[in-house]
């Protein structure tokens, strides 16, 4: 019922405000200053030419413009949009406002007006303005005390917002205030005594924020007995005063559950009107446990009057209990006991067992390094125990390789030009921060232009960044090999006499993945629903493009290199979204396989993370990089971002399946427009998505199948190669090889998590697998008898294929 009340209480509200300032139909707008002012509003917060057009009269024809002889007397921006130049920075840009004379009410609910709320609202708005309303603006900041000069206020809604501090006391001040909701922020504080000698109000909402303090022992006055008040999921203490309890039972809904109260109020426990769960009160049921209450008192040095022990009613209950089941108790504690006693001794042994280990290898690394001549700091891989955090919240672990020899210095005069530190301060205007556009974990991101005319990006990396001479390093081996199509272009560096480091690339004008890749999900919060994403077929050639990055880095590169920050964000695209894969800074060498011995693999199986493609235990390899290819994969697939979370993937993965394509519909991205060839290009990369993600590194597919893959996607789920009688046959065409390939993603993808419809025929007949990342499987089925892996999945060129025979 509570709900309900609300809703018909406010919708009372909302129709008593609109009546002095609603639309006169027909007349024109004849204040030019009023006027002026409107196109000041339109210009600050970007609206769209749909909305309020330019020429035509605002009164007539602006949507959310109220006027009233000619005068403007109110402004509804709730349901506009942003122009897209708008999106890109919106602001808290009103200040148009002060100039409508008449203005009577604002309405901004939920249009985003990130900033904090200027101080000349109450200063230079009307004497006669009624109606505030900026609920879920996204305003932060302090409520300025300014705003207790509004006398004729009558609805303030600042709620749902990002709003701290305390509450103003001279909000106190509204003496015509009907209805005052600031739920959902992060105030704190108390609520000022004032609020509650407001008579006029028939709504007062502070829930949701982090208020505290106890109720006055004073009589309040506010509102009537239709009123609402919500204090809820906060932190009031101490007992609820007679007079304040005798109040909250005649209102028409009070809640004051999720606090702190404490004491007994049995003239609110049969009040269905009055919520106070969750609480410390005594002789109730529904509050919180008593050492939660102690603690939260005990912790804040308060006199605390709730329960502390077991209610006597419950005392005999647990005397009288069977002494038979007191000893099984006993006898089950006694066989606990001894279990973790053995337990905790099979763990000591094995910790002694791996710190012995670690001192051991510890000495035979110092005395490698005595033998060694020592590297130079510039070239050295990245320092153990470093962590990076990607923008995923992926965490790797950059150390240096046991298996690196000596690296020869880099000659960074023949990477790229060298730029004059002069040079790229007049590019960029300084490093002004109307350049920056991104902060990364490697450095700061700025726009300019060189003298020649040349957009570029210079990448700042100040002193403050973790391993910044290994990080510049990383980058520049790289970019000493040779540049790259699928590399991001560099264009030089400058990094000598300053604190700061410097590195410069061109500029690409579609930005990142993330960005393309999600605009669509920020324009429909803001309900622009005629804008779409990119399609398909661009989605398409950008995974084959980061496909063909992470071949050139795995396969080309001699050792093979693994990216580690791969994801939407550091997949740049140029203006004909052809990919240029940045963020470099964390590529190093592949760790080899046989650099772990046998008691290190059982340590890092046994402390292995969730998350079977981002341990920290795990070796670094190719491996980790096609774990994050498959989750952007699947960013393309759902067009939600991404998130190596076993939530995120138990919701995505169930759906997709070699053997039902109709399963893939419910996780593709609803603004995608496809027929049904190009459904089962989706269905496809998601099957491939999900060979990606398998939780063994060894099962994962390498890149240059992957790439193969995704060039021919059709095949992956149309050609069947267990059909007819599964009689295999060696012929000299290219089908055969592509039949056991595209088989080989039948048996990968259905290592992760298969369906209930998969039946047990069609995984026998679909028991291929992957190579992974060269070792043998020959412990594996497939098909009728035991091969290697180079029989199972063989190389693209050069070799016999494989189909079958009806």
């Amino acid at each position: 019922m509570a709900p309900l009340v609300i809703l018909l209480l406010l919708a009372g509200l909302l129709t008593q405000f609109s009546s002095p300032v609603a639309l006169v139909q027909g007349q024109s707008l004849s204040s030019r200053p009023d006027l002026l002012a409107l196109y000041s509003l339109r210009g600050s917060l970007g609206l769209r030419a749909r909305d309020w057009p330019r020429g035509s009269d605002p009164c007539s024809n602006w949507t959310g413009v109220n006027c009233q002889s000619g005068r403007v007397v109110g402004l509804d921006i709730s349901g506009l949009r942003r122009t897209r130049r708008g999106r890109n920075n919106p602001q808290f840009a009103v200040d148009g406002l002060q100039n409508l004379t008449r203005l009577a009410s604002f309405n901004a609910s939920g249009f985003l007006l990130p900033g904090s709320i200027p101080d000349w609202f109450g200063s230079r708005l009307p004497p006669g303005f009624l109606f505030l309303d900026l609920r879920g603006s996204g305003v932060v900041g302090q409520i300025p005390n300014s705003l207790g000069n509004l006398s004729s206020l009558t609805l303030l809604d600042l709620s749902v917002n990002q709003l701290t501090g305390t509450i103003p006391v001279l909000l106190g001040n509204l003496r015509m205030l009907n209805s005052l909701n600031l739920s959902h922020n992060t105030l704190s504080g108390s609520i000022p005594d004032a609020f509650w000698s407001l008579s006029n109000l028939k709504l007062l909402d502070f829930s949701g924020n982090n208020l505290t303090g106890k109720l006055p022992n004073s009589s309040p006055s506010t509102g009537s007995s239709g009123s609402i008040v919500n204090l809820s999921n906060n932190s009031y203490y101490g007992g609820i005063p007679a007079s304040f309890a005798a109040f909250f039972s005649n209102l028409s809904s009070a809640d004051l559950s999720s606090n702190y109260f404490d004491g007994d109020i049995t003239i609110l426990n049969d009040n269905k009107n009055v919520s106070v769960s969750i609480n410390c009160l005594r002789n109730r049921t529904d509050q919180r446990s008593p050492s939660e209450c102690v603690m939260f008192y005990s912790a804040r040095g308060l006199p605390y009057d709730g329960p502390t022990a077991l209610s006597p009613a419950a005392a005999p209950a647990q005397q009288s209990s069977d002494p038979t089941k007191k000893n099984n108790r006993k006898l089950k504690y006694i066989l606990i006991g001894a279990i973790g006693g053995g337990v905790l001794l099979f763990l000591l042994a094995a910790l002694v067992t791996v710190l012995c280990c670690k001192i051991c290898g510890a000495r035979r690394r110092t005395e490698q390094q005595q033998t060694q001549p020592r590297q130079s700091p510039t070239s050295q891989e990245p320092s153990s125990g470093a962590h990076i955090t990607s923008g995923r919240g992926i965490v790797t672990s950059g150390r240096a390789h046991p298996s690196a020899t000596v690296v020869p210095k880099i000659n960074y005069a023949a990477v790229g030009d060298s730029f004059a530190y002069d040079q790229l301060l007049h590019a960029t205007s300084d490093f002004s921060d109307e350049n920056l556009f991104k902060q990364g974990h490697s450095g700061d991101l700025y726009q300019g232009q060189l003298q020649d005319g040349t957009r570029v990006v210079v990448k700042r990396i100040g002193a403050q960044v973790e391993r910044r001479d290994a990080c510049i390093a990383a980058e520049m081996e790289l970019f000493a090999k040779g540049a790259h199509q699928r590399l991001v272009p560099f264009l030089g560096h400058c990094l000598d006499g300053q604190d700061d480091r410097f590195l410069v690339y061109r500029f690409l004008p579609n930005g990142d993945l993330a960005t393309v890749l999600h605009r669509k999900l920020h324009k429909e919060e803001e309900g622009e629903e005629e804008v779409q994403s990119i399609d398909w077929i661009k989605r398409l050639k950008i995974a084959t493009g980061v496909a063909e990055a992470l071949c050139y880095l795995h396969n080309e590169c001699n050792p093979p290199i693994v990216h580690r920050d791969l994801q939407a964000s550091s997949i740049l695209l140029d203006d004909k979204f052809e990919v240029r894969l940045g963020s470099l800074s964390e590529n190093c060498i592949q760790e080899p396989e046989n650099h772990q011995n046998v008691l290190t693999r059982l340590i890092r199986f046994s402390s292995a993370s969730t998350d079977p493609g981002t341990s920290r235990s795990q070796p670094i390899t190719c491996a980790y990089d096609v774990y994050c290819l498959g989750l952007v994969l699947l960013e393309l697939v759902t067009g939600q971002p991404a998130a190596a979370t076993s939530d995120w993937l138990d919701r995505i993965l169930p759906c997709i399946n070699i053997y039902e394509k109709d399963l893939i519909t419910k996780i593709v991205d609803p603004s995608l427009i496809v027929d049904e060839d190009l459904l089962e290009e989706v269905w496809a990369m998601a099957v491939i998505a999900k060979s990606c993600l398998n939780p063994k590194p060894t099962k994962r597919p390498p890149t240059r199948h992957i790439l193969k893959a995704l060039e021919n996607p059709l095949k992956v789920v149309r050609d069947d190669p267990n059909s007819g009688s599964g009689r295999l046959r060696a012929t000299s065409s290219r089908g055969s090889w592509n039949a056991t390939l595209w088989g080989s993603w039948r048996r990968s993808s259905s290592d992760i998590g298969m369906t209930a419809a998969t039946s047990r025929e069609e995984v026998r007949r679909s028991e291929t697998v992957w190579s992974g990342s060269g070792g043998s499987n020959g412990g594996e089925r497939s098909f009728s008898h035991s091969r290697t892996s180079k029989e199972i999945v063989p190389e693209p060129s050069g070799l016999r294929e494989v189909v079958f025979e009806d």
